[in-house]
């Protein structure tokens, strides 16, 4: 399956006291609001490619949806016995709402970790050789079916601790 690239369009100007850089893929430094949602910014980010556009959560629901995740984040590490479970909706969800002009995987990779982390595995690792799966496995998770995303990241885990087992000796 071919990765989309994602839009950030700006819907307005909106000066934020946070600042950061980033490296474009030019190589030339770019403005970021680090820690600044896209409700703050008012920026939308879009999905684009030949055939149709896909919007994540509208500008307006950013910081509402977010407040969601947490919540429900909070309830379902609580409550659910299978971390790897509440681990893929996080990561689903979080990916959908894409609260922030950047890093928004970084951040739903390590928003992830956290029910791993609380039943004592380690965080969310996607090694290079996983990253096929785990992209393909999120885009069948976006339709609905979180399986595949619980079997990639009990796979990817599985994988780490043996490489760290190997590394050790």
């Amino acid at each position: 399956m071919k990765s989309l690239k994602i839009q950030i369009v700006e819907n307005s100007i909106h000066s934020s006291g946070t600042t950061g850089h980033s490296s474009n893929n030019a190589g030339t430094l770019q403005y970021v609001n680090a820690g600044c949602t896209r409700q703050t910014t008012q920026k939308t980010a879009v999905v684009r490619n030949n055939h149709y556009n896909l919007a994540f959560c509208p500008v307006k629901f950013v910081d509402q949806q977010l407040d969601y995740i947490c919540k429900m984040g909070r309830q379902y590490i609580a409550r659910w016995r299978n971390p790897f479970a509440t681990a893929a909706w996080l990561h689903v969800t979080f990916t959908r709402c894409h609260p922030f002009d950047d890093a928004n995987g970084r951040m739903a990779r390590l928003v992830s970790s956290i029910p791993l982390l609380r039943f004592g595995f380690p965080p969310l690792c996607i090694t290079p050789n996983g990253r096929r799966v785990y992209y393909d496995s999120m885009n069948i998770a976006w339709e609905g079916d979180y399986q595949p995303m619980i079997d990639c990241f009990v796979d990817c885990i599985r994988d780490a601790m043996t490489d760290v087992d190997r590394i050790m000796g």
